[in-house]
C-alpha cells in the first residue's frame, strides 16, 4: 500500500518547539548530547523509562553522528556498545536482503487477526486510549514529539501484534510516520523480533513487566494474565475495534537539484547527514528526497521539518527532490566518460538503488562480518564482530 505524496510550502513545514528543544537538529547537539552519556548508568537503567538511556538515535538514524563515534567515546565492550551493535546488525541484514525486511524473516507472525493488514491497528492503541497507562503514554509521546523509550517500543509491539493479532507492518508503518529515529530497516525488524516472524520465539510484557518500568501500579488490565492467556486468549475487548492508518505524506515543495557538469557534486539522502564529510572539498551538496520513497514509507511533517532543519545545519547544503535513477544517471555515465566533474554520494542500505560511486558506510562491527548471508540473528553477529573478551 502507497500513499499519494502532496507537495506543501517547506516554510509550512516547522518544528514543534518541544521537539526542538528535546532534539535539537543539528551534529552539534548529537556531540553534545554524547558527551553527557554515562555507559554504566545505562547499563543498570535502560530498561526504566526514567533510566540514563542516550537519546542519541535521531542523530544516529540521520547520519549526524555515527556508530563508530558514538563507540569512541563509550567504550567497544560495555553493555552500550552492544546496543550500538544492534544498529549495525539492522543494516546489514538490509544491505543483504534489501526489501526482505519487509517480509516475514523466518516464519509467518504467529498470531493474525481476521482483518489484519498492513495499515490496520487497534483503534484504542492508534488513539491512546487502552485504559493502560503506559501504553497511552507512550502513544502520546510517539505523535507529540516523534520518541518512545525503546522498552515502551516493545510493549507496544507485543499487545498490537500478540493481543490483537495487528500485522506487524502496520505497527512499523506506524512507527516509521512519527519516529525521528525510524529507520526503515532497525523499525522493521524491531517489530519482526517482537512479532515473533523474525525471531526464536516472541517478545511478550504483561502489566506487571509495565508497572516495574515504568512505575506504574495498575491491577485487572487485559495485560494482568497469565502470558499463556495473553498469547491463546481471545482478543481483549478493548483491542477489537480496528482502524485504517491514515498517513498522509506530504513533501516539501521543491524542485529537482540543478547539477552543473563543471563542478563536482555531492549528494546526501537522509540518512547521511554529516556535515564532516568530505567538508574541505569544493563542491555542490544536494540532499536528495525521493517522492517513492516516501509513498511507500510515510513520512509526518513533524519528521520532515526536523529533516529540513537538520540539513540546514549541513554547510552548503540545499534540498531537492527527485528520483536517484533519473537526477544521476546521465552524470554519473558523463563523469565515467570524463566529460563532466565527478559525483558521488554516501553508501546506505535505503539508498542501495542510487546509481555511481559511493563512499562506505562507516561501521565499528559490521565491517567484521565475512559471510555472504545476513546473520540470522543478533547473537550469531555478536559472536563474530564482538571484541575479544566481551
Amino acid at each position: 500500500m502507497e500513499a499519494i505524496p502532496t507537495r506543501t510550502d517547506p516554510a509550512a513545514l516547522r518544528l514543534p518547539a518541544a521537539v526542538a528543544a528535546a532534539f535539537p537538529p543539528s551534529r552539534a547537539a548529537g556531540l553534545a548530547r554524547l558527551a553527557g552519556v554515562d555507559p554504566a548508568m545505562y547499563a543498570r537503567t535502560r530498561n526504566h523509562l526514567r533510566g540514563g538511556v542516550t537519546r542519541l538515535s535521531p542523530y544516529l538514524t540521520h547520519g549526524l553522528l555515527s556508530v563508530p563515534e558514538a563507540i569512541a567515546a563509550v567504550g567497544a565492550d560495555g553493555k552500550l556498545a552492544q546496543e550500538l551493535a544492534w544498529r549495525e546488525f539492522f543494516q546489514l541484514v538490509h544491505a543483504r536482503e534489501g526489501a526482505g525486511i519487509l517480509r516475514d524473516r523466518f516464519r509467518r507472525q504467529p498470531r493474525l487477526a481476521p482483518d489484519a493488514g498492513p495499515r490496520r491497528l487497534p483503534r484504542a492503541l492508534v488513539e491512546g486510549r487502552t485504559g493502560i497507562e503506559a501504553l497511552d503514554a507512550a502513544v502520546r509521546s510517539l505523535v507529540d514529539t516523534g520518541y518512545v523509550h525503546n522498552h515502551a517500543r516493545m510493549w507496544l509491539a507485543a499487545t498490537a501484534c500478540h493481543l490483537a493479532g495487528a500485522d506487524w507492518r502496520a505497527g512499523a508503518a506506524w512507527f516509521q510516520f512519527h519516529l525521528l529515529d525510524g529507520d526503515l530497516a532497525s523499525n522493521a525488524l524491531s517489530w519482526q523480533w517482537v512479532a515473533g516472524s523474525g525471531s526464536a520465539k516472541a517478545y511478550l510484557a504483561d502489566q506487571a513487566n509495565l508497572n516495574r518500568f515504568a512505575d506504574t501500579r495498575q491491577q485487572g488490565t487485559f495485560l494482568d494474565r497469565p502470558h499463556d492467556d495473553l498469547l491463546a486468549g481471545p482478543v481483549p475487548e478493548e483491542l477489537l475495534d480496528s482502524v485504517e492508518l491514515d498517513l498522509p505524506v506530504a513533501l516539501p515543495d521543491l524542485p529537482p537539484p540543478t547539477l552543473d557538469p563543471r563542478r563536482p557534486a555531492l549528494l546526501y539522502h537522509p540518512w547521511g547527514l554529516d556535515p564532516t564529510w568530505r567538508a574541505d572539498e569544493d563542491a555542490d551538496r544536494w540532499l536528495l528526497l525521493e517522492p517513492a520513497f516516501f509513498a511507500r514509507h510515510p513520512w509526518s511533517a513533524t519528521r520532515f521539518a526536523w529533516l529540513l532543519a537538520a540539513a540546514a545545519s549541513v554547510p552548503g547544503l540545499r534540498v531537492a527532490i527527485g528520483d536517484a535513477r533519473e537526477v544521476l544517471a546521465n552524470r554519473v555515465a558523463a563523469a565515467q566518460r570524463g566529460d563532466a566533474a565527478p559525483v558521488r554520494h554516501r553508501a546506505h542500505p535505503a539508498a542501495a538503488h542510487w546509481p555511481g560511486p559511493r563512499d562506505p558506510l562507516p561501521t565499528a562491527f559490521a565491517h567484521r562480518w565475512a559471510a555472504d548471508a545476513a546473520p540470522r540473528s543478533f547473537s550469531a553477529f555478536w559472536r563474530e564482530v564482538a571484541p575479544r573478551g566481551s
